[in-house]
């Protein structure tokens, strides 16, 4: 691997890491049922969704100043995009809080992976969050540099409750300008 691609790599993977909140889970074995398709109006963005458990009312992508990314999912390099699902429902309530975990891997449009995170959500193991705060989950990506901008980058969450069984897979594409 040359130089440049691994400085790419790892300058990437900070700056994801900067914005983004910190979870992570416990490795076990989990038999888990079928996922099913998620498909309403309120998911946009081309997000793809495929729940288990959970009631997702919302999904979609927006800018840190809070504006929507517009159609097409263009985005310029270093700019935030913050994907926003809304849980209704499916949480676990353990002492009367939930225990949310999240992952994200982001890859160019070849395949190449350029972004596997750990699990995001770990400083909250011990005490978990509110349900009220579990029902808005926010997963954040920027893309920092892209040597062919013709390409898109596809990126693939996992979102998933760790005292129960509920769990969102998806992904999304963004096209850099």
């Amino acid at each position: 691997m040359n130089i440049l691609k691994l400085r790419y790599i790892i300058l990437f993977n900070i700056l994801l890491l900067i914005g983004m909140p910190v979870f992570a889970q416990r490795k076990q074995a989990v038999k888990r049922p079928a996922l099913t398709t998620v498909e309403n109006n309120n998911i946009k963005n081309g997000i793809k969704l495929k729940s288990n458990g959970f009631k997702v009312s919302e999904a979609y992508l927006v800018f840190d100043d809070e504006s929507n990314v517009p159609e097409g999912n263009k985005v310029e390099l270093n700019q935030n995009v913050n994907m926003l699902l809304i849980i209704d429902g499916g949480w676990t309530e353990t002492g009367g809080r939930v225990f949310p975990g999240s992952r994200q891997e982001i890859k160019l449009s070849g395949g190449a992976k350029i972004l596997n995170t750990d699990e995001m959500f770990a400083a909250f193991d011990v005490t978990g969050v509110s349900p009220e705060d579990a029902r808005y989950i926010t997963l954040n990506a920027i893309i920092t540099d892209l040597k062919i901008r013709k390409n898109y980058v596809i990126v693939n969450f996992r979102v998933w409750d760790k005292k129960g069984k509920s769990e969102i897979n998806g992904s999304y594409k963004l096209y850099i300008m």
